[in-house]
């Protein structure tokens, strides 16, 4: 995969491609989601990390591609509102616990590696995705002590304590 791939193909995961008709489109991250089918793809977010790491150097330099970075919040973001307990899927009760639990794992690894890019912590910024690889990091099952992989619902309430929301 090259760079320019990464970035199309990351925009499709994000949905913010024009290209609807490609089943790329529907078929991504984000749109695999809407409306949801009953199934994860985790061949996704495998090749959401596959781009974040052919993109690694750019990710690392002072000046970042915008549209990279409007698609990994995207990706996270959305996944993260749509699962919430008044989100389209957490609302309607679509998803199972441990499909919820492994979109949570999802958003984690990503953005955790997201932000290890960013900050110029290449060696850092894949370890999570690594021992998830592994089986490490069972996403079926709680880590708390990591902070990772809790209920849905206590990652939206931490997030509205913090915020007063």
């Amino acid at each position: 995969m090259n760079k320019e791939t990464a970035k199309t193909l990351l925009s499709f995961h994000s949905g913010r491609n024009d290209d609807i008709n490609n089943p790329k489109w529907k078929n991504g991250f984000l749109g695999s989601l809407r409306p949801f089918c009953g199934e994860l793809i985790e061949s996704n977010f495998f090749e959401v990390m596959e781009c974040l790491r052919v993109l690694k150097d750019d990710l690392s330099k002072p000046m970042v591609d915008k549209n990279v970075v409007s698609d990994i919040i995207a990706i996270t973001y959305f996944t993260r509102c749509w699962i919430d307990p008044e989100g389209m899927l957490g609302s309607n009760h679509l998803l199972s616990d441990d499909q919820t639990k492994h979109l949570v794992a999802w958003a984690d690894i990503i953005d955790y590696c997201f932000m290890c890019l960013l900050n110029g912590a290449e060696e850092e910024a894949f370890s999570l995705y690594y021992d998830y690889l592994d089986g490490k990091l069972d996403a079926s099952r709680e880590h708390a002590d990591q902070g990772l992989y809790r209920d849905a619902e206590d990652v939206v309430i931490d997030m509205r304590d913090k915020y007063g929301l």
